[in-house]
């Protein structure tokens, strides 16, 4: 079996069923034990046995209805449960809160719909402190010594038998009251036949602390049983104990608010300044470090910030006499150091009233207990003398029963034990009275407190509500003015790129221009091929105008591309490519000159190209020559065809003449 350990702890929750229904629950389990184990789903019965078996620390659950449905099924689940495993329910006491608010609150992530999640994360609120520990027994203990077996109807040696066993419950009740000698109990016995009936001993402690000296235990003859002394009511102890730390606080209002929070020995716990934070936000930065008991400034009179600051804390005010100087403010500020004037004003009201009631509280250091310093401080700040408020805080010690009352008359016991105990009974019903007064105000501030932030909440719900719709009204207007400024980007692009090629059209017609002015060289505009597209975007770049020189890569177009470059008035057209027979025509009747680029040595220089003038001369008197050769070999061979024709025409006329003729003669008679 594992030792105890005090770093183990148990997450629980109910998987399904119900300890209220006839159908047995089932549990999801997590251990921490510097590892995490996970047990989706286990029996009430493995619960227990694993409970006996590793003897955690804390038991934590959401709920204890989970476990049990009522008081009497709870107490005697927690008898069956080691006496020094604590059962704690991490959502609160009688007033619960969600275990999702609690797991968000500490940073655990979780998923409430998995029961081995909800498991985990009470116990690692648990592991934090959060909780109340489920308390069902008083710290008293009965321990009860009784014979393990009746004597029986007996017979011849019955009385020895019971003498026998007699003597054994003495010797037990004997040995435990050795045991118990230091500890305050008390004890009754039942006188027997050669020793004891049994013996009763109620101890005030705890029956976990009682586990090394006594426990449960059966002999032979003899047996012992440790129980618990059940309270009246269930009650819920804090498994951590908040203690709020007194403070004194410097403000300092305006636009920009400026807050200094110092504890009662002078040490900086908080310094901040901002232009948005509100009295309610002020107050909640506050309460983070624990409880002002002065709230200073700088300024007489105290403004009214600094009035509804210390109102909220039912805090004293703190004001010097006259307005701190900026030298005094730099000199008390300096020492913790801050960032701007604003904290350095707060800083500065802090210091000085902690430098006020520095004397008091060295008095108070030297005179009160260590643990009631503060409180004793945060009481005489509120006026209480230091030797009330030390007696105040010092709890009184209530007398021993058997020390402060005598002894009762044998005839009056009974009555008196009874007097004794209504006495406790009304005692414990006034500190329940005590304790739910104390709540009950406690609930009233954690109203208001609540209120106040629901209010500033509410406040800046409405402040962000507005400032969404002038956002979206913004965000409206830039979207419209975006897609305006997108569309003119895009014109000035345009703009650039024509500008671009404008400028280097007009580079390129510069560079033709010295050309034509060199004499030597001439400028010939490139057209990509012999079409009509390929006209127009050439003169669209370059400009066509009469007495050009221009080269056309593809010469393999139609007549109507080659009409338009006539009507251009070019001055010759150089292919690069063999020309169709129907263009060719065409230039050859506007005796236009059409000449290989192998004929005019033409050199490509980027867009355009250069030639030899004296070569493009040649090249053109040379279609020059071929042209006239062409027309008069066309004009002799139309000159041929006319002789021909009228040849051919005479022949006819011949052979018609000839034909009548022959039938004129043949109408005379023949000589014989």
């Amino acid at each position: 079996m594992p030792s105890h350990s005090p770093n183990v702890i148990f997450g629980v929750d109910i998987v399904h069923g119900s300890s209220r229904s006839r159908e047995t629950p089932r549990y999801a389990l997590v251990i921490l034990n510097g590892e995490v184990e996970r047990f989706p789903d286990i029996s009430l019965f493995k619960l227990l046995r694993m409970i006996r078996q590793y003897r955690p620390d804390i038991l934590a659950v959401d709920s204890i209805t989970e476990l049990a449905p009522n008081r009497k099924e709870l107490i005697a689940l927690l008898k069956r449960l080691p006496s020094d495993v604590k059962l704690v329910q991490v959502t609160g006491n009688e007033h619960q809160e969600p275990l999702t608010r609690l797991g968000k609150e500490k940073g655990i992530v979780f998923n409430p719909l998995i029961p081995v999640e909800e498991a985990f994360a009470c116990a690692c609120l648990a592991a934090m402190g959060v909780g109340y520990i489920v308390s069902v027994f008083e710290d008293k203990t009965i321990i009860k010594v009784s014979r393990a077996r009746s004597p029986g109807r007996g017979g011849w040696s019955q009385n020895r038998y019971r003498r026998k066993v007699q003597g054994k419950v003495r010797e037990k009740v004997r040995d435990i009251e050795a045991k118990l000698k230091a500890v305050d109990h008390e004890a009754s016995v039942t006188q027997g036949f050669g020793g004891l009936v049994n013996g009763t001993f109620v101890v005030n402690k705890k029956r976990s602390e009682l586990g090394a000296l006594i426990h449960n235990s059966r002999e032979e003859d003899v047996q012992v049983t440790v129980t618990s002394v059940e309270k009246d009511t269930i009650e819920f102890i804090p498994l951590e104990k908040k203690s709020r730390e007194h403070l004194i606080v410097g403000v300092d209002p305006g636009t920009t608010i400026g807050v200094a929070v110092l504890n009662l020995k002078g040490e900086l716990r908080g310094l901040i300044s901002s232009r948005v934070m509100s009295i309610p936000d002020v107050v909640e930065y506050i309460r983070e470090f624990g409880k002002p008991v002065i709230v200073a400034t700088d300024v007489v009179p105290p403004p009214d910030t600094v009035e509804k600051i210390k109102r909220s804390f039912k805090a004293t005010l703190f004001a010097p006499d006259e307005r701190i100087s900026v030298d005094e403010k730099v000199r008390l500020g300096r020492p913790y150091g801050y960032n701007n004037d604003h904290e350095r004003d707060a800083l500065s009201a802090a210091v000085k009233a902690f430098n006020t009631y520095k004397n008091k509280f060295a008095q108070i250091d030297r005179k009160a207990p260590s643990h009631l310093a503060n409180d004793v401080k945060a009481m005489a700040i509120g006026g209480t003398a230091i030797e009330a408020a030390i007696g105040q805080l010092t709890p009184k010690q209530s007398p021993k029963p058997r020390a402060s009352a005598p002894a009762p008359e044998p005839a009056e016991g009974e009555a008196g034990e009874r007097l004794a105990e209504l006495r406790e009974q009304l005692r414990k019903k006034d500190e329940q009275i005590e304790n739910l007064r104390s709540y009950v105000s406690e609930l009233k501030r954690e109203s208001r407190d609540t209120r106040q932030r629901l209010e500033a909440r509410e406040r800046k719900l409405n402040s962000l509500q507005q400032q969404g719709l002038d956002d979206l009204r913004k965000s409206k207007e830039i979207t419209i003015r975006d897609k305006e400024i997108d569309r003119l980007k895009k014109e000035v692009y345009d703009e650039r790129k024509r500008n671009a090629e404008l400028r280097s059209n007009i580079d390129r017609l510069k560079q033709i221009r010295v050309l034509e002015f060199r004499g030597d060289k001439s400028p010939v505009k490139i057209i990509e091929n012999l079409s009509k597209d390929a006209i127009l975007a050439c003169d669209k770049k370059l400009g066509l105008k009469p007495g050009d020189i221009v080269f056309v890569r593809d010469a393999g177009g139609g007549p109507q591309a080659a009409s338009m470059l006539i009507e251009k008035g070019v001055r010759v057209v150089i292919r690069g490519t063999f020309m169709s027979h129907l263009a060719e025509e065409k230039f050859l009747e506007a005796k236009m000159p059409v000449v290989s680029k192998e004929d005019v040595g033409l050199k490509l220089v980027d867009d355009f190209a250069i030639l030899d003038s004296h070569k493009l001369d040649a090249a053109i008197e040379r279609w020059k020559q071929s042209l006239a050769k062409n027309e008069k070999e066309k004009n002799a061979e139309w000159f041929n065809g006319i002789i021909a024709d009228y040849k051919s025409e005479r022949r006819r006329e011949y052979r018609k003449e000839q034909r009548q003729s022959v039938n004129q003669y043949s109408d005379y008679p023949d000589e014989e």
